[in-house]
């Protein structure tokens, strides 16, 4: 059939993509890489205003033993695995938790009940006003301590105030909490030197000093608390380099560095990687129907499936994996592959949905994002996308050999790739950061609707990735609202 007559031949000579006459027919509903999926979350409730609501009103609490004692209902299998996905530290270490009750206490405007000042969101359930998504991990020798879980990330809140499991939390500010809770606390040691850290880094939680220099008690309060720790009878106290310092100073947030202090691996690259939504992952029978090999995990797309995204998760975190077979992971990854992105409440104009699916097809984008859910079928090199290619070593570290460097170790079926994924285009309409590194605040900046930032320091670039840019104005209108529609 004949396309809509686009200025496309730019585009398409900078996509490095197939033929857009050959792709599929917009009127085909059948090749629409956006069909709906069906539900499978046996009415479990994870998108409301209502927080309880999305916690289940507390079924959480006993939900894996009672998915034990009836293992062939499917829901409480679900459940349990909701549970862990809020409430389950895998073994990781973490951070001592009188760090994150010092600072919920004392930090009101600097952190807020819930870590909310950098973007977390308050556990009820909590009586010292944790932030859901900091489980209880394993202890620093007598102290109580709280690991980082599934729902640190991938738990937020969307544009018009619902929260939503599995939405990738932009808001978070992951960097700067790290600096609060490990370097602050070092500072309060007596003779701590500020001159030993990053400037940056001290300058990002300079408002917190001066609130302790203004009030004594503060300080004095986490010398108590921590004093196991600082005499040697509770373990050793968390410490990064000031490398790492300087790195979590630099992050937006919504991003990060995954192989970085102090997780027990570091590749020895800095990469920023922005957090990705865990809704809408295709299961197997899609992939095969696409005829895409794996599930294409993480921003390279070297992690082939749910279960090895997850178990590395455990294993790279520090947990023992020996502990977390297939078997005891699979209500996690079976609740996960449950999630479906939300709509928006206030979907755009149909007709301009209808004309941006045509551009969509037209311009050739969907022979990069024609699988579920907008996904790609292969990943793709820097000098394709021309978007920052600092995480083209992402796990492979400076010497790159092509071998998993820091003692990393992948699960079967999990690769290096050097190269970058085409990510699935669900849920765009609730995100703030866009290419991989989180560079772009918006699609109307990835269209190039709007200015993008001057940023092109490694691992920040805001270049790249300009396909449709030469589109008419009122086409890239259309296609930025197509993507919102889904």
């Amino acid at each position: 059939m004949q396309r809509p007559a686009l200025a496309l031949a730019a585009l398409l000579a900078a996509a490095a993509c197939t033929d857009a006459t050959e792709g599929p027919d917009p009127t085909d509903p059948g090749d629409d890489p956006f069909a709906a999926q069906a539900d499978t979350s046996e009415g479990l409730t994870n998108v409301s205003a209502d927080l309880d609501a999305v916690l289940e009103h507390g079924a959480l609490a006993t939900a894996c033993a009672d998915a034990a004692a009836h293992p062939t209902d499917r829901r409480l299998r679900l459940l349990c695995g909701k549970a862990m996905f809020f409430d389950e530290s895998f073994g990781t270490p973490g951070i001592p938790r009188p760090i994150l009750t010092w600072l919920v206490q004392h930090f009101p405007e600097q952190v807020g009940p819930g870590f909310a000042q950098l973007g977390m969101i308050a556990d009820p359930r909590s009586p010292d006003g944790l932030p859901l998504g900091l489980p209880a991990g394993p202890r620093f020798g007598s102290v109580d301590a709280v690991s980082f879980g599934c729902a640190s990330c991938h738990f937020g809140r969307l544009p018009d105030g619902r929260y939503a499991v599995g939405a990738a939390n932009h808001a978070y500010a992951y960097g700067r909490m790290n600096l609060m809770m490990v370097v602050l606390p070092s500072l309060a040691i007596p003779g701590a030197d500020p001159a030993a850290h990053d400037p940056d880094a001290i300058a990002a939680i300079q408002p917190l000093r001066d609130r302790m220099a203004a009030h004594p008690e503060i300080q004095n309060a986490l010398i108590t608390a921590l004093l196991p720790l600082i005499t040697g009878g509770g373990g050793a106290m968390p410490m990064v380099s000031r490398e790492s310092e300087h790195w979590y100073a630099s992050w937006r947030s919504g991003t990060m560095d995954f192989f970085i202090q102090p997780l027990p691996f570091d590749d020895g690259v800095h990469t920023v990687s922005k957090i990705s939504p865990l809704w809408a992952v295709p299961d197997d029978a899609e992939l095969a129907a696409a005829g895409i090999d794996t599930a294409m995990l993480g921003w390279t797309g070297g992690t082939a499936s749910l279960h090895n995204f997850l178990a590395a998760f455990v294993d790279l975190g520090g947990g023992d994996l020996g502990q977390w077979p297939r078997e005891r992971l699979a209500p996690l990854a079976e609740y996960i592959a449950s999630l479906r992105a939300p709509l928006a409440p206030t979907p755009p104009p149909a007709a301009d949905v209808a004309r941006g699916r045509a551009v969509f097809v037209a311009a050739g984008c969907q022979a990069c994002h024609g699988g579920p859910r907008g996904m790609g079928d292969r990943t793709y090199g820097f000098d394709e996308i021309g978007t920052d290619a600092a995480i083209e070593w992402w796990a492979d570290g400076a010497d790159h050999d092509g071998a998993p460097a820091g003692g990393l170790r992948f699960q079967p079926g999990d690769t290096i790739t050097h190269a970058i994924k085409s990510p699935r285009l669900v849920g765009l309409w609730a995100m703030t950061r866009f290419l991989h590194n989180g560079a772009l605040d918006s699609l109307d900046q990835l269209l190039c609707l709007a200015p993008r930032p001057d940023v092109a320091a490694p691992a920040f670039g805001a270049g790249g990735h300009t396909f449709g840019c030469d589109l008419p104005d009122a086409d890239r209108r259309a296609l930025v609202a197509y993507l919102n529609a889904h």
